[in-house]
């Protein structure tokens, strides 16, 4: 289409040296440069030139006359002229390179782009806005490592969902097998029983059947003697013996013949016996469709929030005590019996969660600063000033004194891991691990690594160990480390003081109680800080100890029944929820 007042390019000789519109040279036409834009570094036709600060990136384009302008043709370029630090090419203009940013669409465009479209926008050119980049590239690197880590973690936990979906699959196929198992041993017993009852009535039946028949044998032995007699008397002719004979069995003969009927009465003879099927079995496998259900589940997950939903306090002080108690560790022996440490009352208490009700204590030669359990229905428990670790045996209603192991440093907090105990020496700023023969195999950490190690705690997998670290000074940090001592990772915000009892929950977070900041943290397994929701809703005061029930999604955390006491008197108790 032909364009008034412009030259078609192809129509102009090549030699020519007329300076020409750059705009419009792009175009496709030569029209004869009337000014220069010293910003743009661009000839102008009297038309572009007129209307070349009308958009809002080019009001304070210094604009030069035809007399004042370069004599030398500026190009236009071209695609390998872009090929540098230069922008890319519009889609919609293909030949009109994107050097404006809009603002307001957050978008990038081409001088006809912003002529047409952008005219009302905030709109900057982009060489004169990209040379400080450095906070946005900083925040968009940050963006993407983020989202990067974030990525990677979703892909640990898909590896791990794939695995607990093979676990969890072998499960479901054990199960269906111990199921018919059990279903195949109770029939077995109804089997037996009623072949048992089977065999004792043929046995009780034969044993009658021999009654009668040696009870008829002796009726018809008689009765045959009797008869042989009379027939001999009368052979014989002594007709006074034969009538006194008759007379006789005339006499017997009606009680042989009840004597018959009651044998008969007394042992019923049975011939034979027949099963009866219990009909309400097979009608039931007849139309029972399912041998069972499957049901699926969703397996936490760290990327996903946890809501903590406040459910029950449960005081900790027996109104025998004098003393408030003071719990410095927990741990479950089962969903709803929990053992503590109470510290205070220098006693070890197992607590019935439910009825909220201690049902047994025993009481220590010191003040108890942790519990965890072991093997055979084992706890370790460690003691303030003591350099040994404190077992003891305990069952479902009693807790008793069993060995000391010695540890040789006074020890604060206690695992069990890998069949061995791990034991935080805050003192001597050391992590210990012995078996349980007492055997120390490894010596982890030293005063330059350690504020003090307060807790430690085994990661589920058994491969990490964490160690709440802090002094009085309130310096504070968790630690992921290795068996042989190696430092993974740091947590460490000024913010939050004294970490001290933590937790692994079923997406392998840890809770963390810090006491001094009256605060839990939840805290990835590679200790970055992650959503915790719901206790904004309930004080926690001085959070000390902190244990977890995987079967009913119980978090329960000791704490301290009023704010400016430091002093775990109470244990709240959340229900889990991931969202």
């Amino acid at each position: 289409m032909e364009v008034p007042g412009k030259l078609d390019l192809g129509a102009v000789n090549a030699d020519d040296s007329t300076l020409v519109c750059l705009p419009c040279e792009i175009d496709g036409l030569k029209e004869p440069a009337y000014g220069f834009c010293q910003d743009c570094q661009e000839h102008l036709c009297e038309t572009c030139f007129k209307h070349h600060r009308r958009p809002r990136p080019m009001r304070n384009h210094v604009l030069v006359d035809q007399e004042s302008m370069p004599k030398t043709q500026v190009n236009a370029p071209t695609a390998s002229d872009m090929s540098g630090d230069t922008a890319d090419f519009c889609k919609k203009h293909q030949d009109k390179p994107l050097e404006f940013y809009c603002r307001d669409h957050t978008s990038v465009a081409c001088y006809v782009c912003v002529t047409l479209e952008h005219k009302q926008c905030k709109v900057d050119y982009i060489p004169d806005v990209s040379g400080n980049l450095s906070d946005e590239m900083t925040d968009i690197l940050e963006q993407m490592q983020a989202l990067i880590t974030k990525c990677q973690s979703n892909i640990e936990y898909v590896s791990k969902a794939a695995q607990n979906l093979d676990q969890s699959h072998a499960k479901v196929v054990e199960d269906i097998k111990v199921f018919r198992k059990e279903i195949n041993e109770c029939l077995d017993r109804m089997e037996t029983r009623i072949l048992k009852e089977a065999d004792t009535i043929v046995k009780e039946a034969k044993c009658s059947q021999e009654t009668v028949k040696s009870a008829l044998l002796e009726i018809t032995e008689e009765l045959e003697c009797s008869h042989s007699l009379l027939r001999s008397l009368q052979e014989q002719n002594k007709q006074n013996k034969l009538f006194i004979e008759i007379n006789n069995v005339g006499k017997s003969l009606p009680i042989l013949t009840d004597k018959k009927k009651d044998v008969l009465h007394a042992n019923t003879t049975k011939k034979c016996i027949q099963f009866n099927r219990n009909a309400s079995i097979m009608d039931f496998l007849k139309t029972e469709k399912n041998y069972g259900t499957l049901s699926t589940f969703v397996l936490p997950c760290p990327d996903r929030a946890i809501y903590l939903q406040y459910m029950d306090t449960v005081d900790m002080k027996q109104t025998s005590e004098k003393e408030i108690s003071h719990i410095y560790g927990m741990v479950m022996i089962a969903p709803t019996k929990m053992v503590v440490a109470d510290n205070k009352n220098e006693n070890i208490k197992l607590i019935d969660v439910e009825k909220k009700e201690v049902v047994t204590e025993v009481k220590m030669c010191s003040y108890p600063l942790d519990v965890t359990t072991l093997p055979d229905k084992k706890l370790a428990v460690t003691l303030f000033n003591e350099t040994f670790v404190q077992i003891l045996s305990y069952s479902d209603a009693k807790l008793s004194l069993d060995q000391r192991i010695y540890v040789r440093e006074t020890c604060t907090g206690v695992a069990y891991g890998q069949d061995k105990l791990v034991v935080s020496c805050w003192g001597s700023k050391k992590i210990i691990i012995l078996n349980l023969q007492g055997k120390i195999l490894n010596v982890l950490g030293s005063p330059a690594i350690f504020y003090g190690p307060v807790t430690v705690l085994i990661s589920k997998d058994e491969t990490f160990i964490y160690v709440s670290d802090a002094d009085w000074s309130q310096n504070s940090k968790v630690l992921k480390m290795d068996w042989k001592g190696n430092i993974k990772t740091v947590y460490e915000e000024s913010i939050y003081k004294s970490p001290y009892g933590q937790k692994q929950l079923d997406d392998e977070t840890i809770v963390v109680c810090y006491r001094y900041s009256n605060t839990i943290l939840r805290l990835t397994s590679s200790l970055k800080k992650c959503d915790i929701i719901g206790l904004e809703k309930t004080n926690i005061y001085c959070p000390t100890a902190v244990t977890y029930c995987d079967r009913e999604q119980k978090l329960y955390v000791s704490c301290s029944s009023e704010k400016n006491k430091i002093q775990a008197d109470i244990v709240k108790v959340f229900h889990v929820k991931w969202i």
